[in-house]
């Protein structure tokens, strides 16, 4: 069974929640490190995603189809 994507809105509110919690000024170094490194990986899938939606976007202007967006 193909593994559901997390959507871009999820991943983005976790991020937000990372940054919350690495403001706080009590947060050991390690879990700080753990959390850092959790949003890096959060932001390089967002980043994904974003790419992904620009190429369909781009295929859609350039032939003028909508056959990829089903």
């Amino acid at each position: 069974m193909a593994e559901k994507k997390e959507s871009l809105e999820s991943m983005l509110d976790k991020i937000d929640e990372i940054v919350e919690q690495l403001n706080d000024d009590d947060i050991p170094l390690e879990e700080a490190f753990t959390k850092y490194s959790k949003g890096v990986k959060l932001v390089e899938e967002c980043n994904k995603s974003i790419d992904r939606v620009e190429k369909k976007v781009q295929k859609l202007l350039d032939n003028g189809s909508t056959e990829d967006f089903e």
